[in-house]
């Protein structure tokens, strides 16, 4: 068995994710209808209105935003067990004894945790698209948004993976992890540190960066961000593997 098919066999077959998972499904439900029908009643003072807000304005760009928030919580967890949890059962002793690379743990293992969190956004995904084509509204500006959805969380992943390989108690991986996030939140949203007009703390933030995509056009800085902080994130755990490995 990979590592790959490893890390899906204990996620998938884990009572607290799917717990989780069924959670954050009726969440994201709940609050796309209860978006639904709030546009539907003001729809009528949007009647009157020259520059009257789209569906997409109204109700699928604060929902993708919506998502992006319940994607902290699902990427603390998710990536904070991807290494915290191996100090128990000898985990870390059967990664020394592997025989794949340090390159191919890292892949295998990052692209089970995507799979993971993609499971749980997947229902969402599905239902912004169904809406997009039901409203006739125009597909780029959504696709680019859940474009830097994808991205955000490829790039939290990333992030909580990194602390976990630091970190030998799950969780408090998970609660670093967590409050890691939430600060870049937070920083998002923050006006301290504005300058001629522009706030640089902010740019630090990936939710800032991921905000960029509700434009039209491709926001190559963000685009850039996104990969390049994925690239270091991987190889400093690489590096911590390689460690780990010389250790034992």
């Amino acid at each position: 068995m990979t590592l790959y098919q490893s890390e899906l066999k204990y996620f998938l077959r884990s009572p607290v994710i799917w717990l989780i998972m069924s959670l954050t499904a009726f969440i994201s439900a709940w609050s796309f209808l209860l978006s639904i029908e709030l546009f539907t009643v003001l729809q009528v003072k949007f009647a009157g209105m020259s520059d009257a807000p789209t569906i997409t304005q109204g109700v699928i760009a604060p929902f993708i935003s919506s998502q992006a928030k319940i994607l902290v919580f699902i990427t603390a967890i998710i990536g904070g067990l991807s290494f915290a949890r191996l100090s128990h059962n000898n985990g870390w002793s059967l990664i020394h004894l592997s025989y794949f690379s340090e390159f191919k743990l890292v892949t295998q293992k990052y692209f089970a945790l995507l799979l993971v969190c993609l499971l749980f956004i997947l229902p969402s995904i599905l239902a912004v698209m169904s809406l997009t084509f039901i409203s006739g509204s125009q597909l780029l500006p959504i696709m680019m948004m859940l474009l830097g959805l994808l991205l955000l969380m490829l790039w939290m992943v990333a992030l909580t993976m990194m602390i976990s390989s630091f970190v030998n108690n799950s969780g408090f991986a998970i609660l670093l992890s967590l409050i890691v996030l939430m600060a870049l939140l937070l920083i998002s949203q923050s006006a301290i540190g504005a300058q001629w007009g522009k706030n640089w703390l902010q740019i630090l933030s990936p939710f800032y960066q991921f905000f960029q995509f509700s434009k039209n056009t491709v926001p190559l800085a963000s685009l850039g961000y996104f990969i390049f902080g994925i690239i270091i994130f991987l190889w400093v755990v690489k590096i911590r593997i390689v460690h780990k490995r010389l250790v034992l």
